[in-house]
């Protein structure tokens, strides 16, 4: 049993339909995680993101609305193998039951516009978590991709959150709705731990002391991060994983992210954020129908069986439990 913090499936559908492709949850050919492989991997939450380019579209909102169409149709006419989540009550009633259980969440907190009334509408519709950002400044704040790292919690910030960002903060804590730093500056990480309360995730980012990318975590990240009781969760992009990607070692390079984020962040703070159908790159594994391979590798990095238990599901639920509203 496994439960994934982040996949851009959605924006894949939305893709293929354009070029005239037929494509959805259930036949998904070329998909990472379709219905039939997110089943045979032994998955019990996927987390399906809304993802748009700011760049891409004149009106992000209603960009991000056709996604979130997409999801609910989707996860309507599959409903007697996959349903929409809102509360950990759902997802236990679902796994009782044999049904994939699918979380709606939010990749650019500039969908919103700035605007908390387009957030709760997102949250009405069942959005249970955001990124701040992407990889362009929005009206929040400021992302990795486009600033300078800071490698502590006391160096001057500069390219953090804004003033909305701040009441974005507020009104997300109120909603019950998760704060995800992914994408997000390093001084934006820094002003979320200080403006906040609760735990809080990276959902798809790994071990900056591993692989460089601004993408990933320091180590004082990892540790802040554990110690409020967030998650980081594996990001399996080879680009992440290593400066110099080799596709035939991912499952080892993933093992080694593991393992050096619990001993920074310590055995609660790792979960799985695969980004797959994000990422062309091959690797491994190679989609969702293939997590044993993953379980077996953490396995052999001397990972213990409640370790890996704890990396597969139990760290993300309890964060669930500890966040989203019943």
């Amino acid at each position: 049993m496994y439960i994934d913090m982040h996949c851009d499936t959605l924006y894949e559908i939305r893709e293929e339909r354009k070029q005239g492709n037929s494509c959805g949850l259930q036949d998904g050919k070329k998909l990472h995680c379709s219905v039939e492989k997110l089943i045979r991997g032994g998955c019990s939450v996927q987390n399906l993101a809304v993802f748009i380019d700011l760049k891409e579209r004149p009106d992000p909102y209603e960009n991000a609305m056709e996604l979130v169409d997409i999801f609910q149709e989707e996860t309507e006419k599959n409903k007697d193998r996959i349903r929409q989540v809102r509360t950990v009550r759902e997802m236990e009633e679902n796994r009782k039951n044999g049904i994939l259980s699918a979380l709606l969440t939010l990749e650019e907190g500039g969908m919103c516009c700035g605007e908390p009334e387009k957030l709760n509408e997102f949250y009405r519709r069942g959005a249970r978590m955001m990124t701040l950002t992407w990889n362009y400044e929005n009206e929040l704040g400021y992302p990795g991709a486009e600033s300078p790292q800071c490698w502590s919690r006391t160096e001057k910030r500069t390219h953090g959150l804004k003033e909305t960002g701040f009441r974005f903060l507020e009104e997300m804590e109120r909603l019950g709705m998760i704060i995800d730093v992914s994408h997000l500056s390093d001084d934006g990480f820094y002003d979320v731990l200080d403006h906040t309360t609760k735990p809080f995730v990276a959902s798809h980012s790994n071990a900056r002391a591993l692989c460089p990318h601004k993408r990933n975590l320091t180590d004082d990240m990892l540790r802040q991060l554990g110690e409020r009781g967030g998650v980081a969760g594996i990001n399996f992009c080879p680009e992440f994983l290593d400066e110099h990607p080799q596709k035939e070692n991912c499952l080892a390079q993933i093992a080694s992210h593991a393992l050096h984020m619990i001993q920074w962040g310590g055995s609660g703070c790792v979960g799985l954020g695969s980004d797959f159908d994000g990422f062309s790159a091959e690797g491994r594994p190679e989609d969702a129908s293939h997590m044993e391979d993953l379980a077996w590798a953490f396995h052999k990095a001397g990972i213990s069986d409640d370790g890996i238990d704890r990396i597969l599901y139990e760290n993300v639920l309890r964060l669930y439990r500890d966040i989203l509203e019943e």
